[in-house]
Protein backbone atom coordinates (compact mmCIF):
# COMPACT_ATOMS: atom_id res chain seq x y z
CA UNK A 1 0.00 0.00 0.00
CA UNK A 2 1.38 3.26 -0.77
CA UNK A 3 0.99 5.66 1.81
CA UNK A 4 -0.93 8.91 2.40
CA UNK A 5 0.88 11.59 3.08
CA UNK A 6 -1.09 14.79 4.16
CA UNK A 7 -1.15 18.34 2.42
CA UNK A 8 0.98 20.95 3.69
CA UNK A 9 0.90 24.63 3.71
CA UNK A 10 -2.01 26.89 4.29
CA UNK A 11 -5.02 24.36 2.48
CA UNK A 12 -3.36 21.60 4.61
CA UNK A 13 -6.27 21.73 7.32
CA UNK A 14 -9.14 21.85 3.89
CA UNK A 15 -7.68 19.19 2.69
CA UNK A 16 -8.97 16.43 5.17
CA UNK A 17 -6.02 14.02 4.61
CA UNK A 18 -5.35 11.19 6.81
CA UNK A 19 -1.41 9.73 6.57
CA UNK A 20 -1.50 6.04 7.08
CA UNK A 21 0.32 3.03 5.27
CA UNK A 22 3.06 0.87 6.46
CA UNK A 23 5.37 2.11 8.54
CA UNK A 24 8.31 1.67 5.83
CA UNK A 25 6.26 3.14 2.91
CA UNK A 26 6.49 7.06 3.54
CA UNK A 27 9.38 8.94 1.93
CA UNK A 28 12.68 8.43 4.21
CA UNK A 29 15.54 11.08 4.27
CA UNK A 30 18.66 11.24 5.95
CA UNK A 31 18.89 11.69 9.95
CA UNK A 32 22.66 12.12 10.58
CA UNK A 33 22.32 12.80 13.87
CA UNK A 34 21.54 9.40 14.39
CA UNK A 35 23.52 8.25 11.57
CA UNK A 36 20.13 6.46 10.05
CA UNK A 37 16.85 7.97 8.26
CA UNK A 38 13.75 9.42 9.42
CA UNK A 39 10.24 9.32 7.67
CA UNK A 40 7.85 12.68 9.32
CA UNK A 41 4.52 10.92 9.08
CA UNK A 42 2.43 13.73 10.26
CA UNK A 43 3.37 17.40 11.78
CA UNK A 44 0.73 19.44 13.41
CA UNK A 45 0.13 22.93 12.02
CA UNK A 46 1.88 24.24 15.68
CA UNK A 47 4.59 21.41 15.06
CA UNK A 48 3.94 20.33 18.66
CA UNK A 49 2.80 16.73 17.68
CA UNK A 50 5.05 14.69 15.55
CA UNK A 51 4.65 10.85 13.94
CA UNK A 52 7.09 9.22 12.03
CA UNK A 53 9.20 6.47 11.40
CA UNK A 54 13.31 5.90 12.33
CA UNK A 55 15.97 3.83 11.88
CA UNK A 56 19.14 4.48 13.79
CA UNK A 57 22.10 3.35 14.90
CA UNK A 58 23.82 6.28 16.67
CA UNK A 59 24.92 5.63 20.26
CA UNK A 60 24.53 8.52 21.92
CA UNK A 61 23.31 10.37 25.19
CA UNK A 62 20.46 13.05 25.27
CA UNK A 63 18.10 15.41 27.29
CA UNK A 64 14.56 14.48 26.12
CA UNK A 65 13.39 18.54 25.01
CA UNK A 66 9.67 16.90 24.75
CA UNK A 67 7.83 13.44 25.40
CA UNK A 68 8.08 10.98 22.91
CA UNK A 69 6.05 7.68 23.03
CA UNK A 70 8.11 4.98 21.06
CA UNK A 71 7.23 1.39 19.45
CA UNK A 72 9.91 -0.77 18.56
CA UNK A 73 9.41 -2.04 15.01
CA UNK A 74 12.88 -4.24 14.51
CA UNK A 75 15.83 -4.99 16.23
CA UNK A 76 16.78 -3.65 19.94
CA UNK A 77 17.32 -0.41 21.58
CA UNK A 78 18.92 -0.32 25.36
CA UNK A 79 18.04 2.93 27.36
CA UNK A 80 20.22 4.00 29.87
CA UNK A 81 17.86 6.48 32.04
CA UNK A 82 20.14 8.95 34.16
CA UNK A 83 18.99 8.65 37.98
CA UNK A 84 16.59 5.19 37.02
CA UNK A 85 16.51 2.02 35.42
CA UNK A 86 18.37 0.61 32.10
CA UNK A 87 16.53 -1.78 29.87
CA UNK A 88 16.32 -3.17 26.46
CA UNK A 89 13.25 -3.29 24.49
CA UNK A 90 12.76 -5.29 21.34
CA UNK A 91 10.38 -5.65 18.69
CA UNK A 92 6.97 -5.02 19.95
CA UNK A 93 8.16 -3.06 23.29
CA UNK A 94 7.26 0.25 23.83
CA UNK A 95 8.23 3.17 26.05
CA UNK A 96 7.43 6.80 27.04
CA UNK A 97 9.97 9.07 27.61
CA UNK A 98 8.92 12.57 29.47
CA UNK A 99 10.34 15.85 29.03
CA UNK A 100 13.78 16.08 30.79
CA UNK A 101 14.78 12.92 30.89
CA UNK A 102 18.46 11.74 30.15
CA UNK A 103 19.15 8.66 28.26
CA UNK A 104 22.27 7.08 26.84
CA UNK A 105 21.08 5.04 24.08
CA UNK A 106 22.58 2.53 22.14
CA UNK A 107 21.07 -0.02 19.10
CA UNK A 108 21.64 -3.08 17.15
CA UNK A 109 22.07 -1.63 13.37
CA UNK A 110 18.84 -3.40 12.13
CA UNK A 111 16.93 -0.62 14.90
CA UNK A 112 13.20 0.57 13.75
CA UNK A 113 11.20 2.68 15.42
CA UNK A 114 7.41 4.27 15.11
CA UNK A 115 7.30 7.10 17.09
CA UNK A 116 5.03 10.43 18.35
CA UNK A 117 6.84 13.56 19.86
CA UNK A 118 4.54 15.88 22.07
CA UNK A 119 5.64 19.36 23.13
CA UNK A 120 4.19 20.85 26.59
CA UNK A 121 2.01 23.62 26.62
CA UNK A 122 4.57 26.96 26.46
CA UNK A 123 6.92 25.44 24.71
CA UNK A 124 7.88 26.10 21.12
CA UNK A 125 7.73 23.38 18.33
CA UNK A 126 8.89 19.43 18.31
CA UNK A 127 12.44 20.11 17.13
CA UNK A 128 14.06 17.11 17.86
CA UNK A 129 13.10 15.89 14.32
Amino acid sequence: MAPSVPAEGPNAAAAHMVPYGNYDSFPKIPFPEWNGSKSVMYRSADGKRVAGTFRETESAKMTYPCDEFTYVKAGWVKAEVEGGDTFTLYEGDCVYFTKGTTVTFSSSEDYCNVSCFFAHEGDGPVSLV
